[in-house]
């Protein structure tokens, strides 16, 4: 027997067995109608996307620190139209 062969393994119990396991959670990313990309941060209380824009490119859209999270639709009635790059529709 030669360990080098695949096919050459000992042959007994060889069932497959399927299994199901959880949704891979995919992290959501907008471009808003500025170009501006929002990324997701974590989610609500409620379970709604959080959602922060790290680099906006109008220059009065900049602050100091870290932005309040937005959420999707709150972002869509600001900055409308909105649309997914990448991620969870």
């Amino acid at each position: 027997m030669s360990i080098t062969v695949p096919t050459n393994i000992p042959s007994g119990d060889r069932r497959t067995i399927a299994v199901a396991l959880p949704p891979v959670p995919v992290a959501l990313v907008l471009v808003d109608r500025e170009g501006d990309v929002w990324r997701q941060v974590g989610v609500t209380a409620s379970g709604e996307p959080r959602m922060v824009c790290d680099v906006p490119q109008a220059p009065e859209d900049r602050g100091d620190g870290p932005s309040n999270p937005w959420t999707p639709s709150a972002i869509a009635a600001w900055f409308s139209p909105v649309r997914t790059l990448g991620g969870a529709a």
